[in-house]
């Protein structure tokens, strides 16, 4: 979600929103930036806090949010309880948050009392296996490994000679190795492509699977309409390492 210290907005998008007793609260849906300042005012905090309701849209000022530890959410140490009272609008008529008015009311709502203070413990997940016990299970992993091995090269050695052994060996190696380094390749240009189409808000991202395969991405999954179909192989293409796109969404709409 981060590159050193600074954090990216696309990582941003879409993260996960805890408060410090480990409890989600939904993800960031949108960033609210000040033109005249640029500075990052409100992060859209997407909530959907009870059965049977809609989700709706809460504007939480960026000061009261922070990262947690593991760098893999952000921390913002309120109930759900608050969430339901904030204010909030739905997905479908924004507010508009340059009004004074609208800007006062979410100020005074988490400048009060309804909302804990930050400066709580963060929340760290509690561990299932105690540290002891889980070097005795390394250990015991890493002997079976050298007992194989060894049984392996007892193996090759009798039938095939210690310099073909050598060989051999040095073969298997050099070939898992290099299938490492080609599935780490088609990691890297899956989640850039992932993260091109997620920046596009006409994509459906979430519901569109990818696959590489070398420079070759396959699509899979639903989308809207023709348009989105053809919109998301576009924009795939224009990802760099990618040579070719195999699109096999699936058009619900036939919509031009």
């Amino acid at each position: 979600m981060e590159r050193s210290n600074v954090w990216l907005a696309t990582a941003l998008l879409n993260a996960r929103v805890r408060n410090s007793a480990g409890e989600n609260l939904g993800k960031i849906e949108d960033l609210a930036i000040d033109p005249a300042t640029g500075n990052l005012e409100y992060a859209i905090l997407s909530f959907g806090g009870v059965v049977g309701m809609g989700k709706k849209l809460v504007p939480v000022p960026w000061t009261s949010l922070a990262i947690s530890t593991s760098r893999d959410y952000v921390l913002f140490d309120a109930d759900k309880e608050s969430l339901l009272n904030a204010p909030s609008f739905a997905p479908d008529a924004w507010a508009d948050l340059s009004d004074p008015g609208w800007r006062r009311r979410v100020s005074d709502y988490y400048g009060g009392p309804r909302v804990a203070a930050i400066n709580r413990p963060v929340y760290v997940p509690p561990r299932t296996v105690p540290a002891r016990q889980g070097l005795s299970v390394v250990a015991a992993i890493l002997l079976i490994i050298g007992v194989l091995f060894l049984g392996w090269m007892t193996f090759l050695v009798s039938t095939r000679g210690w310099d073909q052994a050598k060989q051999d060996v040095k073969s298997s190696f050099q070939s898992a190795a290099y299938a490492a380094k080609e599935t780490s390749k088609d990691a890297a240009l899956t989640s850039k492509v992932k993260t091109a189409l997620a920046l596009s808000k006409r994509i459906p991202s979430d519901k569109i699977n990818v696959d590489s395969d070398g420079n070759v991405v396959t699509l899979r999954g639903e989308v809207p309409s023709q348009e989105t179909r053809d919109l998301a192989e576009r924009i795939v293409k224009d990802v760099p390492g990618v040579g070719e796109v195999h699109n096999h969404l699936y058009a619900i709409s036939g919509s031009q």
